[in-house]
C-alpha cells in the first residue's frame, strides 16, 4: 500500500487588469501560491498516516465496513480557491481543528454527519454546506464521496467589498440560511468548470483568476453576508476594542459563549465588555448574545414549515440545548410561542 503527499512550490502570476482593494490598479501584481495535495491509502493503517495532512485535524479512526478498503484525496488550486474530493470505502471518525478558509462541502455519496457541538447535521446529497470552520467539528462519515471547496476568507471579503459596501470586520455570514434556486445553481456551474479551467490553462492564467473570482461571487450569492449597519458608536478609533467584541458575538451566533471568550477577543477586561455592551445595547453581552441567537430562529421559524423542521431542531441549531427553557425566553421576547411561530 502507498501514501503519496506532494505540494508544488510558489509561482507569481502575471499583471493582472482586475483591481486589488489592498493596492492602488496602477501596482498591482497577483501573486498565488500553487497548492496540490494528493493521497491514498488501501489500509486503515495507512490512511492513518495521511489523514491528518489531508483532512487535517486529530484523533482520526478509520476502519473497513465491508468489501476492500480504499481512501483517495485530491486538493487542487492556490492559496484564494481550492477545490478537493475525499472519498472513503469505509468508516472514518475526526476532529476538524477550525481553520482560517470557508469550506462548503457536498456529499455525493455516502452518510457524512457533522457534530457541530450545538447540533449533529447529515449533509444531503448534492446540496452545499457550509461548515463553521471558527470551530471544531466532528466528522463521521460512511463510504462517502465529498467535493470540497475551501475559499480563502480575506479573498472572499475582497470580492465582497468590490460588490457592494461592508462594514469593517469580519463579513457576517449565516451557515443555515436557505439559498435560492439561482444561487445553487450559479454555485454549481463556477465549482464544476473551475477544474476543467485549471487543467487546460494552469494557475498563472488570466482564465483561472476569473474561474477564482467567479466561485467567489457565487459563494456570496449562496450565502449572502450580513451587511447591517454596525451602531455608530463602534465605529470610532476609540471604539475598536468593543468592535472586536461585537463582531465576535455576531460570527458566534450558533454557539454559546463566555465573558472570558469575548475578553479574549477584544482584550478588554470583564468589566471593560460588561460596561461597553451595556452603554451601546443597554443589556450585558450574553443578554445581547441571547436576543440575537432568538431573532435569528424566529427568522427561520418563519422560513420554514412543520413538515421540514422542528422546533427541537431550530433551537439547537441556535445554541439553545434546553427546549423548555427555549420556549419561556422566546416568549418572553416575542410574546409568542416558537411552535405557533412555525405554524404560520
Amino acid at each position: 500500500m502507498s501514501a503519496t503527499h506532494t505540494t508544488e512550490p510558489p509561482t507569481v502570476a502575471p499583471v493582472r487588469g482586475r483591481p486589488d482593494l489592498r493596492s492602488s490598479p496602477d501596482d498591482f501584481v497577483a501573486t498565488t501560491q500553487p497548492v496540490r495535495v494528493a493521497a491514498a491509502a488501501d489500509t486503515p493503517e495507512a490512511a492513518l498516516r495521511v489523514l491528518p495532512t489531508t483532512l487535517g485535524g486529530t484523533d482520526w479512526r478509520t476502519r473497513p465496513l465491508s468489501g476492500a478498503y480504499a481512501f483517495r484525496f485530491l486538493v487542487l488550486g492556490d492559496d484564494r480557491v481550492r477545490l478537493g474530493r475525499s472519498q472513503l470505502r469505509g468508516y472514518v471518525r475526526g476532529t476538524l481543528a477550525p481553520s482560517d478558509d470557508y469550506v462548503v462541502s457536498t456529499a455525493r455519496h455516502g452518510d457524512v454527519i457533522a457534530d457541530l457541538r450545538t447540533s449533529t447535521a447529515r449533509m444531503e446529497h448534492g446540496s452545499p454546506t457550509l461548515w463553521s470552520t471558527d470551530r471544531s467539528v466532528v466528522l463521521e462519515a460512511f463510504d462517502h464521496d465529498i467535493a470540497l471547496v475551501h475559499l480563502d476568507r480575506s479573498f472572499v471579503r475582497s470580492v465582497a467589498g468590490a460588490r457592494s459596501e461592508l462594514p469593517d470586520g469580519e463579513l457576517r455570514i449565516n451557515p443555515y440560511a436557505p439559498p435560492t434556486a439561482a444561487a445553487l445553481d450559479a454555485w454549481r456551474a463556477a465549482v464544476d468548470a473551475a477544474p476543467h479551467v485549471l487543467e487546460a490553462c494552469g494557475i498563472a492564467s488570466a482564465e483561472w483568476d476569473d474561474a477564482v473570482h467567479a466561485i467567489a461571487d457565487a459563494f456570496l450569492e449562496l450565502l449572502p453576508p450580513d451587511t447591517g449597519p454596525v451602531p455608530g458608536a463602534l465605529l470610532t478609533k476609540r471604539s475598536a476594542r468593543m468592535r472586536q467584541a461585537f463582531d465576535y458575538v455576531h460570527a458566534h451566533l450558533h454557539d454559546p459563549i463566555t465573558l472570558s471568550e469575548l475578553t479574549r477577543a477584544s482584550g478588554l477586561s470583564p468589566r471593560g465588555v460588561q460596561e461597553g455592551f451595556q452603554r451601546v445595547f443597554g443589556m450585558s453581552p450574553m443578554t445581547y448574545h441571547r436576543f440575537l441567537r432568538l431573532e435569528q430562529a424566529r427568522e427561520e421559524l418563519l422560513r420554514s414549515t412543520p413538515e421540514t423542521t422542528t422546533v427541537a431542531e431550530v433551537a439547537r441549531r441556535w445554541g439553545f440545548a434546553h427546549l423548555g427553557r427555549f420556549s419561556a425566553e422566546y416568549a418572553r421576547q416575542f410574546g409568542d410561542y416558537p411552535k405557533s411561530t412555525l405554524r404560520r
